[in-house]
């Protein structure tokens, strides 16, 4: 079959406006709470997380990548990233979130100590979806920790705490702390306890993470240790 000009510049037109139509239906169907940017304060020598969450409100499955594109952390400092399926030691170069359903969130948490060392941490992940790899979101933390930059010389004995799968050994040196609590990554309670003895075993509930933060309150200053659950 043969067509005119005037056939073919107007199949051409409906082609485009077609190609439109699509490519808008693959417009960004998520917004990041509470925005794309952190700018916060953290406490000395205690773990504190900052999440930057996805909220997804639309009808499909989204599926996000994420790259770190750059990290300027003072040398002393534990940092690692996180996201809604998985959690890192430190500060990976890329990843891959579990899928996000219809109703659920997507998360990138930034967990952060920056132990006896003052100074300012800013770094910053890319994000994007599968579906529309073109369109990128840049994540930035900005972190700043102020106060002694030398380690204070208190008075106490480090306590060794250890998790087996779902066992807490814990040796309480000259039964300095009273209270134990077991925190997720995102700061909730998972278990407390009083403790008295100096070695100590407590049968905790089952935790779907490999990484808790563990903090002892007594009578010296209190003592949070992030901790690698432990599995035989």
């Amino acid at each position: 079959m043969l067509f005119t000009k005037k056939q073919i510049h107007e199949g051409i037109v409906l082609i485009v406006v077609l190609c439109a139509t699509i490519n808008s239906s693959f417009g960004q169907s998520y917004t990041h709470s509470p925005n794309d940017t952190i700018i916060a304060n953290a406490n000395l020598d205690f773990y504190s997380v900052f999440n930057i969450t996805q909220l997804h409100p639309t009808n499909d499955t989204l599926y996000f990548k994420w790259n770190k594109i750059s990290a300027s952390v003072p040398s002393t400092w534990e940092v690692s990233i996180c996201d809604n399926g998985h959690c890192n030691t430190s500060l990976v170069d890329s990843g891959a979130m579990d899928p996000v359903y219809i109703g659920d969130i997507g998360l990138m948490s930034l967990h952060l100590n920056p132990h006896f060392e003052s100074g300012t941490a800013i770094i910053q992940y890319s994000i994007y979806t599968t579906i529309s790899p073109l369109q990128v979101d840049t994540l930035t933390w900005i972190i700043t920790a102020t106060g002694s930059t030398s380690i204070p010389n208190f008075d106490y004995l480090q306590p060794t705490i250890s998790i087996n799968n779902q066992t807490l050994y814990l040796n309480n040196i000259d039964k300095q702390f009273t209270s134990l609590y077991i925190n997720d990554l995102n700061g909730n309670i998972i278990y407390q306890t009083t403790i008295g003895g100096n070695k100590e075993q407590h049968y905790i509930p089952y935790i779907n993470s490999p990484f808790v933060i563990v903090k002892l309150i007594g009578n010296k200053i209190p003592h949070q240790q992030k901790i690698t659950i432990l599995t035989q």
